[in-house]
């Protein structure tokens, strides 16, 4: 059987129809050149990937700048999923907050320029943890912001990242959520309650971390599988909802990430 990221299943995004299987990209910031950064990112698209999660702060804009190098012109049912809230740091360094609404339309402005896009299919507000305010700026407001970039044009769907239960809810009410994009592994299922809200709510959840960021609980490994593609397997299909978003700087990784959507003995 030939690796296709549908045989992951299919979800609505940003009013698109997408394999359930994604690509995360930020591990192309740090370990790849723009060769292999292009190879990774053609070879997805070839095996169906039509997710990609991405931001400008990866790499200070590489990671965008690799997206739209090897992809350009874009099919037209690739989601592009990007980020907005957070300023470039180093690598191993937490993201900086950027909550003011000229720091917001200037994330997006480094979107729209770098990838060359007029409007981003998918921006998540990626917030910075539980606390509701921060350098000023509070929760509601920040997502104010991007409900009017949205009305602007700048984009076309509002998600969000690194939230709390409750703070979907209060933004549900003031407009939207497209999508929610949170640490959720075999290993972390902290964020359970979240996700069960998203799958009642019928709002995609994308899971970042799906390997588990360095824990080693893993689900039971069936013949023909990896411990990598028993997790990911296992999160497929934990909820309906859910989009692994796996990154990788390997074709070989890849490959192997997306063939888990497959079940087991697929190559």
């Amino acid at each position: 059987m030939a690796i296709d990221a549908t045989a992951a299943g299919m979800i609505s995004i940003a009013g698109r129809t997408v394999p359930r299987m994604g690509f995360g990209a930020m591990q192309l910031r740090g370990s790849a050149g723009p060769e292999a950064a292009s190879a990774v990112l053609r070879r997805a698209v070839e095996l169906g990937v039509r997710v990609i999660d991405t931001a400008w702060y990866y790499g200070d804009h590489a990671v965008n700048g690799f997206i739209a190098e090897a992809l350009r012109p874009y099919p037209a049912e690739l989601v592009l999923a990007t980020k907005a809230g957070a300023r470039a740091s180093h690598v191993g360094h937490p993201p900086q907050p950027d909550y003011r609404p000229d720091q917001l339309r200037g994330g997006n402005d480094h979107d729209r320029r770098v990838l060359g896009l007029d409007t981003v299919p998918l921006t998540h507000l990626r917030w910075m943890g539980a606390e509701d305010v921060f350098d000023g700026v509070s929760f509601d407001s920040a997502f104010d912001t991007m409900l009017e970039m949205r009305a602007e044009g700048r984009i076309e769907h509002v998600g969000l990242s690194n939230v709390t239960l409750d703070q979907v809810r209060r933004a549900q009410g003031r407009g939207a959520v497209a999508s929610v994009s949170n640490m959720f592994s075999y290993g972390n299922q902290s964020d359970t309650p979240t996700l069960e809200f998203c799958e009642a709510n019928g709002i995609p959840y994308l899971a970042w971390g799906p390997r588990g960021y360095g824990a080693t609980d893993t689900p039971p490994v069936e013949p023909g599988q990896t411990a990598t593609q028993a997790r990911l397997a296992w999160l497929l299909a934990r909820s309906p909802v859910t989009v692994v978003i796996a990154g990788t700087s390997s074709v070989e990784h890849l490959e192997e990430n997306i063939a888990a959507g497959a079940g087991p003995g697929h190559p």
